[in-house]
């Protein structure tokens, strides 16, 4: 496995796994069974990051697989997300210190473990004072060791600028839709210039330019999937794809044993739609 270091000093897996539909039948909205399967075969295959929220429902099966896979605690890397109102949902009260203290414990006790090595609010706040009341709480969590790392998910470029005005603890990752359909390339490059490290959810969920990718990928004797996501460590971008295949799991791991050329790379680059809007 290789690493990035965030900001904060700690050390972070390059590649891990999203879970929304691990510990479900049927995908994310599907029938929640609280099966480990999906999260033993990837921690059997040496996935170490593992990406949940709140809002997935299936924290405590993250908790439960880790402690069943009999692998020490110290070796994961566990990041989950705080729920926040996407805009345009119906409203609800502005969140602040005392509903940010909760939601934090909640994840504290469906996991089974007393700290969290990444935390995230999951969407921009809905106004100001929502961002500032739920950041400095965050910070305040990070400083007494609850919280290892925070970040944030979803963010555009302006709601970074606006964390970045008064935060004291800079968010240490943007999670956000990556991959040659919805490259967000300009949140990226943000992130980057303010030494926060994207991270792409879905990298692997689109379907243009699949026929080139494996044209290229064949020069290398691997997959399109193998090929993009070590494309991504190159530009320093984490990956969480998300597959229930053991087979895929494996092979979504197993990203780090060659080596893109420039003009390949700048090929695979050319293949991201730059004239997409930016989305998050």
């Amino acid at each position: 496995m290789e690493y990035f270091t965030l900001n904060d000093g700690n050390r972070i897996p390059a590649v891990g796994s999203g879970t929304n539909s691990f510990g479900k039948e049927g995908g994310f909205a599907g029938v929640f069974t609280g099966s480990t399967k999906e999260m033993l075969s990837c921690i059997e295959a040496g996935y170490r990051l593992f990406d949940t929220a709140e809002s997935y429902g299936n924290e405590a099966v993250i908790g439960n697989a880790v402690r069943e896979s009999g692998v020490s605690r110290g070796e994961f890397f566990l990041e989950t997300k705080m729920k926040i109102r996407s805009r345009g949902d119906e409203p609800w009260p502005v969140l602040g210190r005392k509903e940010t203290e909760a939601a934090i414990q909640r994840s504290l006790e469906k996991l089974g473990t007393d700290y969290i090595d990444i935390y995230l609010m999951h969407h921009p706040a809905n106004t100001p004072e929502e961002l500032r009341a739920v950041w400095t709480t965050l910070e305040e969590y990070h400083g007494n060791g609850v919280l290892r790392s925070i970040g944030v998910c979803n963010f555009s470029a302006e709601d970074l600028d606006q964390l970045l005005g008064f935060c004291r603890i800079r968010p240490v990752i943007n999670q956000i839709r990556i991959n040659p359909e919805t490259p967000n390339s300009a949140i990226a490059e943000h992130c980057r210039k303010n030494g926060i490290i994207p991270m792409a959810w879905s990298p692997l969920n689109f379907t243009a330019h699949r026929s080139e990718l494996e044209d290229i990928a064949e020069k290398y004797g691997v997959s399109w999937s193998k090929l993009l996501l070590n494309y991504n460590w190159r530009n320093g971008i984490i990956s969480i794809p998300k597959s229930h295949s053991a087979e895929h799991q494996r092979d979504n791991i197993d990203v780090f044993g060659f080596s893109i050329s420039d003009d390949d790379m700048a090929a695979i680059g050319s293949l991201y739609d730059l004239s997409a809007p930016e989305r998050v």
